[in-house]
């Protein structure tokens, strides 16, 4: 009895030496893992931090003040953490269990890193202060690479694995003591058979499915299956150790997922800002489209009457022995073409700067026979260089209609221009005007190249312009006909076309009259 008793003591105390040490050991493993937790949660409020940084550099938002403080709050709460952490190291007998030293050295390595970056966002927002904002953003991508990913984050992953290699000492230790506290117990068993075969086998079901469940647990999280938790009804010192086993794994999953949302929201802002960017990309496009356009319609809405005020001027300075009366008349028409050719310069600016289609109006009481006739008069003047000749024909009696003159002497200026542009050396050009019910008409005839019967419902569209058109006449914009369709639908009036490839075109321009009184 006395053996046995003391056989049974002897076990005793080794069991509770052997399970005392598979805790200590287990507490290692715990301590390994929350010191990883603590360089887990390091590395994301650091990068929370950076982030907030880089955020108050890129937007300039003074509001973002807060948010960098309260990041810069947690980001020194961790590295107290981790410095505690470090400091704290159990000890086995009499030596610690790992290199305090080294551990020690990796946290101030990391702190002066820490320490240091903030002296370089700080250089950062001097430069942006400054409006040297290409320099700021060279200095914070040159940090971001060199400081950033070149050396903060090596050092995190060396701290992260050299904490992981620990966790996996503590579980080969923990596995060498479950082993030989097998050993120990089936030795026990053996030797105690005679005198208690039922305590010893009990006593291996108390202990095998505790520690089967622990093993399964360790080999599951360090595989990386967080979700895994270990299942123990007891209470005991495995309940125990299962309970805060699972409750590491918990802690790891949610530093895990909190790790994937902010990457999910790093990329969102990502996309936000490469949208922003495709947008405004387009906007500079189309703001270049609207510059060649307004560039294309100086260029054609002030040729014609630039040629007209040249043509009146040479006709009369080629003259001999007129009179007063003529050199007046002369001067008259080459005032009223600068007075439409300033009309034109100030609708140009104005298109450019409101970027739209419309035109501005002066609306009056207008003479047509009177208009078309000095109209006509000054086509004669760019038909003289073409050797054309051009006919009136209309009513003596004013027509009246209401519009804008300078706008209707535009609509003429371009079907003319046009006429003595496409038509051959020594043609002829009809102009006519009547009146027909409550409508006046006039009419430009000429016979020229003509339209092909495929281009007439285009020649109206911006920028259009008929193949033989072109090879005809390299100037050009195909500008004008949607100009003069524009302004005669503002006046309620129509622009009608006939016309037959290489026989000649008639342009009929029909505007309501004036209500008799």
């Amino acid at each position: 009895m006395f053996i046995s008793f003391g056989f049974v003591l002897s076990l005793g105390v080794a069991l509770y030496l052997g399970a005392d040490e598979m805790a200590l050991h287990f507490q290692h493993s715990q301590t390994a893992y929350e010191t990883f937790d603590d360089y887990e949660q390091l590395s994301q409020e650091a990068y929370r931090h950076f982030k907030q940084r880089m955020d108050r550099l890129i937007t300039a938002n003074p509001n973002s003040e807060t948010g960098v403080e309260s990041s810069k709050q947690r980001l020194q709460a961790a590295i107290q953490a981790l410095r505690e952490t470090a400091v704290k190291e159990p000890v086995i007998g009499g030596e610690t269990w790992v290199d305090k030293p080294a551990e020690l050295e990796r946290v101030a390595h990391l702190t002066a890193f820490l320490e240091a970056s903030e002296y370089r966002f700080e250089e950062v927002e001097r430069l942006r202060l400054q409006g040297k904002l290409a320099n700021a953003v060279q200095a914070l991508t040159k940090f971001t690479e060199e400081e950033i990913d070149g050396k903060f984050q090596p050092l995190i992953d060396a701290a992260i694995d050299a904490e992981r290699e620990k966790a996996k000492q503590a579980k080969r230790e923990l596995e060498s003591l479950v082993r030989q506290s097998r050993l120990t117990a089936i030795l026990a068993s053996v030797t105690a058979a005679l005198f208690s075969l039922m305590s010893g086998i009990l006593l291996m079901r108390r202990f095998h499915r505790p520690i089967q469940a622990l093993m399964k647990g360790t080999d599951e999280i360090a595989s990386g299956n967080l979700e895994y938790r270990i299942k123990l009804d007891t209470r005991d010192e495995f309940a125990y150790l299962a309970s805060h086993f699972n409750q590491m794994a918990q802690e790891l999953e949610v530093q895990q997922n909190k790790l994937r949302e902010s990457r999910s929201v790093l990329e969102q802002r990502v996309a936000e800002r490469t949208l922003e960017l495709n947008l405004l990309n387009e906007e500079l496009k189309r703001m270049d489209k609207a510059r060649r356009e307004f560039l294309a319609d100086i260029s054609h809405e002030l040729r014609t009457p630039i040629t007209v005020i040249r043509g009146e001027a040479e006709v009369t300075l080629r003259g001999e022995d007129r009179h007063t009366e003529e050199y007046k008349d002369a001067l008259q028409r080459i005032v009223e073409l600068a007075m439409q050719l300033g009309k034109y310069v100030n609708d140009l600016l104005f298109l450019a700067r409101a970027e739209t289609a419309h035109l501005q109006f002066e609306w009056g009481k207008v003479d047509l026979t009177e208009l078309v006739g000095n109209a006509v008069e000054d086509f004669q003047v760019m038909a003289e260089e073409r050797s054309l000749s051009v006919a009136f024909s209309g009513p003596e009696c004013p027509v009246w209609v209401r519009g804008d003159k300078q706008r209707l002497r535009q609509v003429l200026f371009i079907l003319g221009e046009n006429a003595c542009r496409y038509s051959n050396p020594g043609g002829h050009i009809s102009v006519a005007l009547w009146v027909q019910g409550k409508e006046a008409s006039f009419s430009l005839t000429d016979q020229g190249i003509g339209i092909p019967s495929g281009d007439l419902e285009r020649i109206f569209e911006r920028h259009f312009r008929s193949d033989n058109a072109q090879s005809s006449r390299d100037e050009g914009s195909g500008l004008g006909l949607p100009m003069a369709k524009s302004i005669t639908k503002a006046h309620g009036g129509r622009v009608a076309v006939e016309s037959r490839e290489n026989s000649g075109s008639t342009f009929t321009v029909t505007l309501p009259l004036l209500p008799s009184t």
